[in-house]
């Protein structure tokens, strides 16, 4: 009797002590999102109903500044800061994100022009999303990538939490199970023996440098997904000039290479810490070595401004066409250079100013600086060859950020200054707007594009007489068949082995208007030692599917976690909706590629597949 009284005790304990905790969590922010047709801004969470939106925020207007904003309190945003640059006349930037930590405080800015008026932002909750609605907007740039920045410190690690299904048969009378019944720990699938865990999942790398070379002189890095450098700092005896890449892997085979750029000179690449890659320029004159953008974000080539030696990236002739500078608060100006081509541009940050390289524009529309910029100083000048620099004077302790956006033709600067203040802005009252109404319209049916990777005369991977394309389209059917047994509709880019090109793949998608993009393929590699399953994302809406999707694979095959990639791939890239891109395992990985193409393996596949993708509907 004192054992099961002893016992009751210590459930009793962990109940109130379970309940505690609740009470005191945050909201999980998990997405945001700018519906563009009804010009909504959603604001996500999946915590239960005790952790949802409870009250709708206060809006605060600061009219002088021409913004907006309202504070979610108790919050923890779980995605990356947001940045949605606006083509409105009424709208011209929404930036989400983490204000504050102890206490946590989600911020959520809204930038208007002068004409603009903010009572007409209204705020509503309904279930576990908080909506924010103004005048229609259409989405200029939805995206903008981080590829340079002064403060390495802003730049965050690629670690994240997530909750996975971990099969656990649960005995039917011990009290662990009567525990976990009572918090109803395993009612989220259809088998009621899966209980809900969370396990940390390492995104490998935002960048994955696959080669380093020299080509006339010119430093090559080549790589995939999205680079963002920091400051540089130099070492003496001898001169050099150091470049670190975080949440950077360096291809093994190349790691610790060092080229001869000159007699003279040399460049070394290294994995400087595990996700830190490090460039190495000793020189007399390093701190001439310039880094040159692609407008992809996935090449990086380094020149000598000495010299005057220009980039080997080669793209068509652009027009600057506008340029812009916000004040964003008392220390910030914010400098948006928008272009009519994507553009290669080189970043020369010294200590009293930032010189930019803008090596394939040829024609600079009327662009009065004087004007546009709150810079004293400010000049254009032409380049040898073709192509103009931009100088904006700094001060040594200014801190810079450089953003591009995802189509290229847009490069933002953000200028923190610790030095001068800017213009203050009038106190303004605290507007409380009424709540709108907002009906739910939830469409009856999920509707999902499930792409299978390459086909017709594209084989993909080729290993013998087997192709990635006839696995990619077999295992896509079952997961086709799959989802449409729960009452999910799919539509597939292919169903038959024909060729479809990458273009038309996106065009299906944007057709079909679904709530989420699926492409799946067969890894390879030249080596045949890599074997195992990743998942590759681009865009910061597609990230917690990446993450259920990956977790529901880890769950059901059995095979090597490579981890979450942020990759531009094509189909990833161009597609508005959550999209991923799996790879299930690789075909030039010999034991692998014989468990591949059994009947086990793929069925396997297209069950951690299509149970990710319902999970993640739910």
């Amino acid at each position: 009797m004192k054992k099961f009284f002893l016992t009751f005790i210590c459930i009793i304990a962990f109940i109130l002590c379970f309940a505690g905790k609740v009470l005191a969590a945050n909201i999980d922010i998990t997405s945001v999102v700018y519906d563009n047709s009804a010009a909504f801004l959603t604001i996500n969470t999946k915590s239960s109903d005790d952790l949802a939106f409870q009250t709708v925020p206060k809006l605060h207007v600061d009219e002088a500044a021409h913004k907006a904003y309202f504070d979610i309190d108790s919050a923890l945003l779980q995605t990356t800061a947001q940045d949605f640059v606006i083509a409105s006349s009424e709208i011209k930037e929404i930036i989400v994100k983490q204000y504050s930590n102890s206490p946590d405080i989600v911020r959520v800015v809204i930038h208007y022009k002068e004409s603009f008026n903010p009572k007409n932002i209204q705020l509503k909750i309904l279930s576990n999303t908080l909506f924010v609605r103004f005048a229609t907007a259409q989405i200029q740039n939805y995206y903008f990538q981080h590829v340079y920045t002064d403060a390495a410190s802003t730049i965050g690690k690629f670690y994240t939490p997530v909750g996975i299904q971990i099969p656990l048969q649960i005995a039917a009378n011990d009290i662990v199970s009567q525990i976990n019944a009572a918090f109803q720990l395993g009612a989220t699938t259809e088998d009621k023996n899966y209980v809900l865990t969370k396990k940390e999942l390492l995104l490998n790398s935002k960048y994955y440098i696959d080669n380093f070379d020299i080509k006339n002189g010119v430093i090559q890095v080549n790589g995939i997904g999205a680079v963002t450098l920091t400051k540089p700092f130099t070492l003496s005896n001898p001169t050099r000039i150091v470049y670190d890449i975080p949440n950077t892997i360096v291809n093994p085979a190349i790691r610790n290479r060092e080229l001869y750029i000159t007699q003279t000179e040399t460049v070394k690449i290294g994995q400087f810490e595990n996700t830190t890659a490090r460039i190495v320029i000793t020189s007399k004159y390093a701190e001439a070595y310039m880094p040159v953008i692609s407008p992809d974000g996935q090449n990086v080539e380094f020149v000598d401004t000495i010299t005057g030696k220009r980039p080997l990236l080669q793209h068509p002739d652009a027009v600057f066409n506008s340029v812009t500078d916000d004040i964003i608060d008392t220390t910030t100006h914010c400098v948006k250079l928008i272009f009519s081509k994507p553009v290669t541009y080189g970043i020369d940050r010294q200590s009293d100013k930032i010189d930019l390289y803008l090596f394939n524009v040829n024609k600079v529309n009327d662009i009065d600086l004087k004007e546009s910029l709150l810079f004293d100083g400010a000049e254009m000048s032409s380049l040898s060859g073709k192509g103009i620099k931009l100088t904006i004077p700094l001060y040594q302790e200014d801190i810079v950020d450089i953003h591009t956006g995802n189509d290229g033709k847009t490069i933002r600067l953000k200028i923190k200054s610790k030095v001068i203040e800017l213009p203050k802005k009038d106190e303004s009252p605290v507007i409380t707007v009424p709540p709108v109404v907002i009906s739910p319209n939830k469409p009856a049916e999920m509707v999902v594009v499930i792409d299978p990777g390459h086909g017709g005369s594209d084989c993909g991977a080729i290993r013998g007489k087997i192709n990635e394309k006839n696995i990619t389209l077999d295992i896509s059917n079952r997961v086709a068949e799959i989802l449409t047994s729960k009452g999910v509709d799919v539509y597939m880019t292919r169903d038959d082995d024909s060729t479809v090109s990458l273009q038309d793949r996106v065009a299906i998608s944007e057709n079909v208007n679904p709530d989420l993009f699926v492409s799946v393929h067969v890894n390879s590699s030249n080596s045949e030692s890599p074997n195992g399953v990743e998942t590759h994302y681009y865009k910061d809406n597609s990230l917690t599917l990446a993450k259920t999707i990956h977790a529901s694979m880890l769950n059901h095959i059995k095979a090597k976690d490579r981890g979450l990639f942020k990759s531009k791939f094509y189909v990833i890239n161009h597609t508005t909706a959550p999209a991923v891109l799996v790879e299930v395992g690789f075909l030039s990985n010999a034991a692998e590629r014989e468990q591949l193409v059994t009947e086990s393996r793929k069925q396997a596949t297209a069950k951690a597949i299509a149970e990710g993708i319902y999970e993640y509907l739910k």
